[in-house]
C-alpha cells in the first residue's frame, strides 16, 4: 500500500455548540493536510501526549498501552486505510515479542492517541490522502497550530474542576438547543462514532 507519514499540526473547536473538534493531520513531507473530526475525549488523548501532560489516573489509550506491555506486544504503526461517507478508518498493526504480527481496526482519533503514546508513526492511504486533502496556505515550517490549540488544551485540562465545568458548560449549551438541532446534532455524533456525546444528546431529547 503506498501511504503518506502524518503528524498532528492542530487542533480546534469545530463549533462552539458542540463537542465536536477538527484534527489535522499533515503530511510530513510538504504543505497538504487532511482534517478530521474527533470528540471531545480523543481531543482531550492526544493533547495529553502532545503537550506530555501527567494524568491523575490512567486515560482509556495509556491503559490500553499499558494492558500491551503486560501482554508483550507493542504498537509499530497506525495506517489510515479506509474513508467513507466521511468517516475514516484506521488500522493499528500490532507486534508481539516474538516478531508475530497482527491487525486491530481502529478510530483514527483513538490510534493517532496510542501512536503518540508509543512514539510509533502514523500514515495514511495515498489514494485517500489526495482525495480529502487541502493545502497548507501559509507554508510555514511544518506545523500549522494555531492559538485555538492552547485554548482547546484549557478546556481539555486533566484538572477535574475543568472538567466539571466543561460538562456543566456542555450540559447547559445541550438545553438551550430546539429538539430539531439535537435530532441534528445526534445526526453528527453518530456518523461520526462520537458515542459519548450522542448519550447526552439523546437524553437530552428525551427530557423535552
Amino acid at each position: 500500500m503506498n501511504k503518506i507519514e502524518l503528524s498532528v499540526a492542530d487542533i480546534h473547536a469545530a463549533t462552539q455548540q458542540s463537542e465536536a473538534f477538527y484534527l489535522i493531520l499533515k503530511e510530513k513531507e510538504g504543505s497538504r493536510y487532511v482534517p478530521v473530526i474527533i470528540g471531545m475525549s480523543e481531543a482531550r488523548a492526544i493533547l495529553v501526549e502532545l503537550n506530555q501532560s501527567p494524568t491523575h489516573r490512567p486515560l482509556t489509550h495509556e491503559l490500553f498501552i499499558t494492558l500491551a506491555d503486560n501482554f508483550l506486544c507493542s504498537l509499530v504503526e497506525v495506517d489510515i486505510i479506509h474513508h467513507e461517507n466521511g468517516v475514516y478508518y484506521a488500522d493499528m498493526l500490532m507486534k508481539r515479542d516474538d516478531d508475530t504480527v497482527f491487525h486491530i481496526d481502529a478510530r483514527p482519533s483513538d490510534a493517532i492517541a496510542l501512536a503518540l503514546k508509543s512514539n510509533a508513526p502514523f500514515f495514511m492511504n495515498t489514494d485517500i490522502f489526495e482525495k480529502t486533502c487541502q493545502i497548507d496556505e501559509s507554508q510555514g515550517n511544518g506545523e500549522i497550530i494555531t492559538k485555538e490549540y492552547n485554548e482547546v488544551a484549557d478546556l481539555l485540562s486533566e484538572n477535574e474542576e475543568d472538567l466539571m465545568d466543561t460538562e456543566a458548560f456542555i450540559d447547559q449549551k445541550l438545553k438551550e438547543m430546539s429538539v430539531s438541532e439535537l435530532q441534528h446534532l445526534l445526526e453528527g455524533a453518530v456518523e461520526n462514532e462520537d458515542f459519548e456525546l450522542a448519550e447526552k444528546i439523546q437524553k437530552e431529547i428525551e427530557k423535552r
